[in-house]
């Protein structure tokens, strides 16, 4: 926590800037868990996000890199449809360097020695969740993927919520720093949200509203009103009366006064104005989570009102975060006009609540 507080109040990007990488082999955690369909990437914005500390990595004089991320959920086993060979295509697009990906082999330990012996420049390790090892954190698996390398760099904020093998292990046998994108998103998430502006306000979608009841307490000291939407917002009648004694996060929560349909798949145009005159007038936003189903065109209105809302109010502090809203934010044209985007969902909103994770506590970030 040392380490993050001081970073907190730095106005540099500090990071891994400065270290040695000169004839260095590194190891590289990336979050390469994008949008794909019919084999192509079609949202590359958490690939862009790793190129400047890959770059200093390789312009460093850096022998080897080998990257690692995860892909979707394929629970420990190899599935083709999950294999990371549409990212690495993608990947060598944006960065114009070429990119081994050698074929999965159930035997990790023949297939990173593989790696660590082999003579190209960059590698890519296919999706590290076909191995069951990684999410259970199997500190065995995390030795073989450290073996042979000088450095580990975490430059997976979207995924340091997680205790997994290649999050929170590497790092017990490599000397392990901050990305550069991990930095900023850990000094922006700060600063944008502690800032003590008013009028505020935090729109907060997803589920499971008992796992986000921390964050909200802790969006309850540093904004306004909360704005609660998808199924949240559904699950809050039922925690409402389960406990009686409103929190003072519940004292500023607001519900969707309507929905679209029977189903309530997605807030009423109505219901999203009403949340648009509350987001006009904020001098501090905080947006994670659409308001609906809005991966189905026909639940998709509330959330893009909302999502031209934060982005017409230009001169307010805005903090936007999670796999959704940065998919709903490309689908229309707006990601660039939102102010700071966070590569994390998940993690942006335990960041918030708890003030470090377990990803970043490991690296003394």
């Amino acid at each position: 926590m040392a380490k993050l507080q001081e970073f907190r109040d730095l106005e540099i990007r500090k990071a891994i800037q400065g270290l040695d990488f000169e004839g260095k082999s590194v190891v590289v955690r990336v979050d390469y868990n994008c949008p794909v369909s019919a084999g192509q990437v079609t949202n590359n914005f958490r690939i862009k996000q790793s190129l400047p500390t890959l770059n200093l990595i390789k312009e460093g004089g850096a022998k080897k890199i080998v990257l690692i991320s995860h892909f979707d959920r394929p629970e420990g086993k190899f599935n083709k449809e999950m294999s990371l060979g549409p990212v690495r295509e993608e990947l060598e697009k944006l960065w114009g360097e070429k990119i081994s990906m050698p074929e999965f082999n159930e035997d990790y330990r023949r297939y990173f020695r593989d790696i660590e012996e082999g003579q190209e420049k960059i590698y890519l390790a296919e999706n590290i969740r076909f191995w069951k090892e990684e999410e259970a954190g199997d500190s065995a698996f995390a030795f073989v993927m450290s073996d042979g390398y000088d450095f580990f760099i975490n430059e997976a904020f979207s995924a340091s919520h997680r205790k997994h093998a290649s999050i929170t292990g590497i790092s017990s046998y490599l000397p392990s720093f901050a990305g550069l994108e991990l930095a900023d998103e850990c000094r922006e998430i700060w600063r944008k949200m502690t800032v003590m502006i008013s009028p505020s306000v935090a729109l907060v979608g997803g589920a499971k509203i008992e796992t986000k009841v921390p964050v909200l307490k802790t969006l309850g000291k540093y904004y306004d009103k909360i704005i609660l939407g998808g199924k949240i917002a559904l699950e809050y009648e039922k925690y409402a009366n389960e406990n009686p004694e409103a929190d003072v996060w519940m004292t500023k929560v607001q519900l969707p006064q309507g929905y679209s349909d029977e189903n309530k798949f997605d807030i009423s145009e109505e219901a999203a104005l009403e949340f648009v005159e509350i987001i006009k007038d904020a001098k501090k936003i905080l947006w994670n989570g659409p308001v609906g189903k809005f991966e189905d065109e026909r639940y998709a209105v509330g959330s893009e009102i909302i999502a031209r809302s934060v982005s017409q109010n230009q001169e307010a502090s805005r903090l936007v975060g999670g796999g959704d809203t940065i998919a709903l934010l490309e689908k229309n044209d707006l990601l660039d006009k939102v102010g700071f985007v966070s590569t994390g969902g998940g993690a942006m909103l335990e960041y918030i609540g708890d003030g470090t994770l377990p990803g970043l506590e490991v690296i003394e970030f």
